[in-house]
């Protein structure tokens, strides 16, 4: 397999080749397809895969004993969660009954149970309303605040100027440039995808002709 690079998490060089060892250094990543299963409520689906080791690590961190695997002190925790970085999620609501907002919501949540702090987005407002974005983007500047880092994979360039604190832009595989937010606009991000600059004002001729073509009695 040809290695495209090489993944540094404070200065160590992570070797990472399944989620369980992302986890390990606190990385998580949300798919653009989600990964839930549809039958299970939304905490069944926060600890799936929670180890002995994250419960104890989760008690230490809580200040209490650690008394292994428990539902409803895991739902607890997960609503605590909630609270901090304004998500809207009913622990026992199951994930058939979800809007795509909140199997989104979700996963980022299943992350953060697991202590991550660097959460990966893929393409995270594609299936999301313009509205529904702008509360996910709340979201994301709480969990900035308290020193979380997130990387989001996106196309929308004006997603990428209202959110971001710097940006890379790939393509074909390789780096092709990477920028501060504040020095950046949309002219100098396009430039840096294709390669050369274009012109994004593109003239629209007067449409002749426009009388009706077809009306619709009910």
């Amino acid at each position: 397999m040809a290695v495209l690079g090489d993944v540094f998490v404070n200065g160590e060089k992570a070797v990472i080749s399944s989620p369980s060892d992302a986890y390990k250094y606190h990385i998580g990543m949300v798919h653009q397809h989600f990964k839930l299963v549809e039958t299970f409520t939304a905490i069944e689906n926060v600890v799936v895969g929670v180890t002995k080791e994250d419960y104890r690590k989760m008690a230490e961190e809580d200040g209490e004993k650690n008394k292994g695997f428990n539902l409803k002190a895991s739902a607890k925790r997960m609503e605590r969660m909630c609270d901090q970085f304004g998500f809207k999620l009913n622990p026992w609501k199951r994930v058939t009954d979800m809007s795509v907002s909140e199997k989104q919501t979700l996963e980022i949540v299943k992350a953060l149970f697991r202590g991550v702090d660097i959460l990966i987005l893929d393409e995270p407002t594609a299936v999301l309303t313009p509205q529904e974005a702008e509360t996910l983007f709340g979201v994301l500047r709480k969990m900035k605040e308290v020193g979380k880092s997130i990387i989001i994979i996106t196309h929308k360039l004006n997603e990428v100027l209202e959110i971001s604190d710097r940006v890379a832009v790939l393509c074909k595989g390789k780096v092709t440039g990477d920028i501060l937010t504040k020095d950046a606009n949309e002219q100098i991000l396009t430039e840096m995808m294709v390669g050369h600059k274009i012109d994004l004002n593109i003239p629209r001729k007067d449409i002749p002709n426009t009388g009706v073509r077809l009306e619709v009695h009910l």
